[in-house]
């Protein structure tokens, strides 16, 4: 049965919302561009060389054991770097080694702010991917005068150690001379209010940021991930044009 024009777009627009969705645009957001908070690096571990190798002047760390700090975490960085326009990446705790993170101020031109969200695993403790971290923190880093942070906890209410990870983070940092810019943020998954906690941290956050670091805020514009691009060359029955069935050269990919 032949296709007609409606058919092929129904099958291109359902191709490429599975691809967003099970991507979480990992496939573009990689990219160096000025407008993406991921980078791509050699695979340094090395935090103010990799800052500086992509130019970025403001630091998003999350820790996440089930990938809802990740997503706030980049619904932050994404909205901070819109709205300040500073070149701003967002990273996963585990992914870099921080002891030279007092330095990172000092040896990064123009550097602003570390903003980190905290999610608490368990009976109150780290998430697997930020046992580490804690443990260069608490052991190795002695004194964090100059460095500037804020801090978003999310925890659940209905536990005893409601949000502990976050508030731990907070103590430890300001205990070692770093300087807290607004208040920490408690999101409460046990109430239900989350986004609602999320929303009223983050702007009350933003307000303050635009006198404390003497921030200029812009005027928010969209930015699409994905760019599509029409080849008017190709038809239908080109052999590289998919329609939705599955192909060989991806299913048997990992042979």
């Amino acid at each position: 049965m032949a296709l007609d024009t409606l058919d092929i777009s129904v099958l291109a627009a359902i191709v490429v919302a599975l691809i967003v969705f099970f991507t979480k645009g990992s496939l573009w957001g990689t990219s160096n561009s000025g407008n993406s908070t991921t980078v791509s690096s050699s695979g340094s571990r090395d935090l103010i060389e990799v800052l500086n190798e992509n130019n970025k002047k403001a630091l998003v760390i999350y820790g996440s054991q089930t990938g809802t700090a990740e997503d706030y975490a980049h619904k932050y960085a994404k909205e901070f770097q819109a709205r300040f326009g500073i070149p701003t990446m967002c990273i996963d705790m585990s992914d870099f080694d921080y002891d030279n993170l007092p330095e990172v101020f000092d040896q990064v031109s123009g550097f602003k702010l570390i903003t980190f969200f905290m999610a608490t695993y368990g009976e109150g403790e780290p998430t697997d991917n930020a046992v580490d971290f804690f443990e260069c923190v608490d052991n190795e880093l002695t004194d964090l005068n100059g460095l500037k942070f804020s801090c978003f906890g999310l925890g659940n209410s209905t536990y005893e150690f409601y949000n502990a990870m976050g508030k731990r983070l907070t103590q430890t940092l300001l205990e070692k001379n770093a300087t807290m810019v607004g208040e920490l943020g408690l999101g409460d998954d046990g109430a239900g209010s989350m986004d609602e906690d999320y929303l009223a941290w983050k702007d009350g956050l933003f307000d303050l940021l635009k006198d404390s670091l003497n921030l200029e805020e812009k005027e928010v514009s969209y930015e699409p991930s994905l760019k599509v691009t029409e080849v008017s060359d190709l038809t239908i029955e080109d052999k590289q044009v998919a329609l939705g069935e599955p192909n060989a050269k991806y299913t048997l990919r990992a042979c």
